[in-house]
């Protein structure tokens, strides 16, 4: 089986019964949080989706206390938190990056599908997958939920 590494777009939608993409992402988490391997979660995403949520427009915004106890409920048991493992290969991507001349929010981007590819996932599930399909996926799939 393999792993599914999920992207902020998919856990923002996904916790956010009013978002648009709200049925597909839901599905798609759910898809990858029951898996006996478990999900993967870059750290990277957990963080910026505790950002997105608590900084929305009201009435979506949510509490400090509420989001973080969201993203602690819904990932905490059936998620790997995946990281860089050293500051080998983060000195390695930012020359990559550089040498690649990729600058603004792809590096943002980057360092998620680093952190994916640290946590085993073969696969990770964004509803942006133009933001992903610039850079060298290296056999990471991207599954985009079905927006039906």
């Amino acid at each position: 089986m393999s792993r599914i590494a999920l992207d902020t777009s998919v856990v923002v939608a996904a916790l956010l019964g009013a978002h648009e993409h709200h049925d597909a992402a839901r599905r798609t988490v759910d898809d990858a949080l029951s898996r006996p391997e478990g999900a993967v979660l870059p750290v990277p995403v957990l963080f910026e989706a505790y950002a997105v949520l608590t900084r929305l427009p009201a009435p979506w915004r949510l509490r400090a206390d509420v989001a973080e106890r969201l993203l602690r409920d819904t990932f905490a048991q059936h998620a790997t938190l995946a990281t860089l493992p050293d500051e080998e290969t983060a000195m390695s991507l930012l020359r990559t990056l550089a040498q690649a001349g990729l600058v603004g929010g792809v590096v943002h981007d980057a360092h998620v599908l680093a952190c994916a590819r640290a946590g085993d996932a073969s696969a990770l599930a964004t509803l942006n997958r133009r933001d992903f399909a610039r850079l060298d996926l290296a056999g990471m799939a991207l599954i985009v939920p079905a927006l039906a």
